[in-house]
Formats: C-alpha cells, structure tokens, sequence
C-alpha cells in the first residue's frame, strides 16, 4: 500500500493543523494495481484553524478541524 499524499509538496502536505504545525493525519492508501491508475491527490487545507485548544471550542468552529484528502485516477474502459 502507498499513500497518496507523496505525490503533493511537503510543504502542502497536512490535514490537521495543531499548535502552528500541519500534520498530515489523514491518508488514502492504494494498491500496486490502482497505483498504475494513480493520476493526483489535492489536500484542501487552506481554510482549516488550528485545533489546539486554544482555539478548540465548538462554538467558534463547530465545522471539521480536518482537511478534505482527494485522490483522482483514470481507469481505462477495458479493465
């Protein structure tokens, strides 16, 4: 299994924010027969806050404190 995330920027590359750190928690893993379908993977961290727990209360961020992970493959018609 291999871990989609590799192919995004390390600096990009974190799902959960904590204490002024990204931290990627969030994984999809893929097989070597779904590898060779492997197109991209996106992490849409860009609007997430830092879940630390000075900023950890419901009421200022009741939304997910983690990142969309997004993975795309192209699967030929005659698999």
């Amino acid at each position: 299994m291999q871990p989609c995330e590799i192919s995004i920027p390390e600096s990009a590359r974190f799902s959960l924010y904590h204490q002024g750190k990204g931290n990627m928690l969030d994984h999809l893993l893929v097989c070597r027969n779904m590898l060779a379908h492997y197109k991209s993977s996106e992490v849409h961290n860009e609007l997430i806050h830092d879940e630390s727990i000075a900023f950890a209360t419901e009421d200022k961020f009741p939304e997910s404190d983690h990142a969309p992970v997004i993975a795309e493959f192209e699967i030929p018609d005659s698999v």
